[in-house]
C-alpha cells in the first residue's frame, strides 16, 4: 500500500471518530457498557464471598467466574505452573457421567491463570443454571488433588508449555516478562519449567489450594439474562462451601529494567520475531486510559504508527502492540515478524518509528482517530459475556473497581492530546526498552 493509502486510512479513522465522538457515538458507547441490562452491581453472598453481577438479556445465556486472587504474582519462587495446575486441578469434573451430562446441557467450565489471579469459568445455558452450579460448586469446593490426578496434569501443562515455546510471540512475551521480574512472580512460566514440574509435590497443590480457594480470598462475577436476585440466590445454595481461611497478602512486584536489555531465543525459523518492552505505570484511572490509547496508537491495525512498516516498506508479515497490566505495572510489547534476510533493516525501522513518535508526538486527528479505535476495540471486548465476566474481574484486582467497564469511555473521552503526547514521551524511553529477538542464531547476511 502506498504512503498515500495509509493516510487515506488515517482520514477514514478520523472519520468514525467523529461520528463516535459526538452524541450518537457516546450513546453507542453507553448502550455497549450496559449491554442492554444495565450497570453492573456489588454485592456479597451469606457466606461472605462478594459477587459482581452484571444482567445482560441479549441472550439466553449465563457466564459465572470464580476468581481466586494471586495467579503468576503468587508462585513461589522455583514452583513455576503451581498456580496454573491448581486452577485446572480445582474444575476437574470426578465422575464421567458428570461430564456428558453437562456436554448434553451445552455447559462448558473452563480455566485460566493470569498475572493477578486465576479463574475458574461456568458457561451455560440459562435454564441449566442451577445444575451447572450444582455440579461446579461441590468440585471447586472438595477437588480431589491425588497424586494420579497431578501427574496427569503435569503432562498437559508441558504439552501447553511445548506450544508456547513453538509460538514465537507467546515465547517473547514469557521471555520479557521473565527479564522484567527476574523469572519469579509475574516472570514465572505459566505453565512451569522441567524442572518446576518435577520439583511440585501434593503437598504443595493442597497447600496452594488452601491458602487461595477461600471464602475470604474469592469473589464471583456473573454475567447473565436472569434476575440478579435469582443469580445470587442459586449462588449462595450451590457456592458457599469453600473453606475459611484468612485473606493472603499478595505481592505486586514492580518491574525492573534487566541488565540485559537484548534478549534473544534462537529458533530455526524463516520469520524473525523482532519486539521492544516498555513498563508503563501501574493502572491507575487514568495511566490504564493512557495506556489503552497508547497500545491501539502503536501498532493495533491499519493506521496505527507501524502498519507503514508493513504496507509501505514491506519489512514485517505483521505488526502488533500487546499490553499487559499487572497491579505493579504495564508492559507495553511492540513488534513485527518479518524475513529473517530483512531483519536487521526491519529492526532499525521499528526503533526508528518508535523514536519518531517520542520526539514528535501525535496530531489531534491522529489522536481522535486512536480514541475512535479504542472505543470499538473496546465494545468488541466486551461483547462475550464470558470475556466481560473475565474483564470485570480483571479490573476489581488490580484496584481499578469493577465500575471502570462503564467508566473507561468518559475516561478515554476525557485525555487530551498534551496528555498522551507528555505520556508517550515518559514511557517510550530508550534507554528502558528491552529488546526481544526470536529466530535463527547470527547476523542476517550469513543467513
Amino acid at each position: 500500500m502506498s504512503a498515500g493509502g495509509n493516510e487515506a486510512l488515517r482520514a477514514a479513522a478520523f472519520v468514525l471518530a467523529f461520528l463516535m465522538t459526538g452524541p450518537a457515538g457516546r450513546t453507542v458507547l453507553v448502550q455497549g457498557t450496559e449491554a442492554a441490562g444495565g450497570t453492573p452491581e456489588k454485592t456479597v453472598l451469606g457466606s461472605g464471598i462478594p459477587l459482581i453481577s452484571h444482567r445482560d438479556v441479549s441472550s439466553p445465556v449465563t457466564v459465572v467466574a470464580l476468581v481466586v486472587p494471586g495467579g503468576l504474582a503468587a508462585v513461589p519462587r522455583g514452583l513455576d505452573g503451581l498456580a496454573a495446575m491448581t486452577a485446572r486441578l480445582a474444575l476437574e469434573i470426578p465422575d464421567e457421567g458428570k461430564v456428558c451430562d453437562l456436554m448434553a446441557q451445552a455447559t462448558r467450565m473452563s480455566f485460566a491463570c493470569l498475572e493477578d489471579f486465576s479463574v475458574v469459568m461456568v458457561e451455560c445455558l440459562s435454564e441449566n443454571l442451577e445444575e451447572a452450579l450444582r455440579v461446579a460448586g461441590k468440585i471447586v469446593a472438595d477437588p480431589l488433588l491425588s497424586g494420579l490426578r497431578i501427574s496427569r496434569a503435569k503432562e498437559l501443562m508441558k504439552l501447553h508449555a511445548r506450544a508456547e515455546a513453538d509460538d514465537a510471540v507467546s515465547a517473547a512475551h514469557a521471555a520479557g516478562l521473565a527479564g522484567y521480574f527476574e523469572g519469579a512472580g509475574y516472570g514465572s512460566a505459566p505453565f512451569g519449567t522441567d524442572e518446576s514440574l518435577k520439583a511440585i509435590d501434593r503437598k504443595d497443590v493442597v497447600s496452594f489450594y488452601r491458602r487461595h480457594f477461600t471464602r475470604s480470598s474469592v469473589f464471583i462475577t456473573a454475567v447473565s439474562d436472569l434476575e440478579p436476585g435469582l443469580v445470587k440466590a442459586l449462588l449462595e445454595r450451590h457456592f458457599s462451601g469453600l473453606p475459611a481461611g484468612e485473606r493472603p497478602v499478595l505481592p505486586a512486584d514492580p518491574p525492573i529494567v534487566p541488565e540485559n536489555r537484548d534478549i534473544r531465543l534462537t529458533r530455526e525459523t524463516k520469520q524473525t520475531f523482532i519486539g521492544r518492552a516498555f513498563a508503563l505505570p501501574p493502572p491507575s484511572p487514568v495511566d490504564h486510559t493512557r495506556g489503552v490509547l497508547l497500545e491501539v496508537l502503536i501498532g493495533q491495525g491499519p493506521g496505527s504508527r507501524l502498519w507503514g512498516l508493513r504496507a509501505d516498506e514491506r519489512l514485517a508479515y505483521t505488526v502488533d502492540s500487546r499490553l499487559t497490566w499487572t497491579r505493579g505495572a504495564g508492559i507495553l510489547e511492540v513488534f513485527l515478524e518479518t524475513e529473517n534476510a530483512k531483519s536487521a533493516r526491519a529492526a532499525a525501522a521499528l526503533d526508528r518509528e518508535l523514536e519518531r513518535l517520542r520526539a514528535d508526538g501525535l496530531t489531534a486527528a491522529e489522536l481522535e482517530a486512536t480514541k475512535a479505535m479504542a472505543r470499538g476495540r473496546f465494545l468488541r471486548s466486551i461483547e462475550a459475556k464470558a470475556d466481560r465476566a473475565r474483564l470485570l474481574a480483571g479490573f476489581e484486582v488490580l484496584g481499578l473497581g469493577f465500575g471502570h467497564l462503564s467508566e473507561l469511555g468518559p475516561a478515554i473521552d476525557a485525555v487530551t492530546l498534551e496528555d498522551l503526547n507528555a505520556y508517550v514521551r515518559a514511557v517510550l524511553s530508550p534507554e528502558r526498552a528491552v529488546k526481544v529477538t526470536v529466530g535463527p542464531e547470527g547476523p542476517p547476511e550469513r543467513r
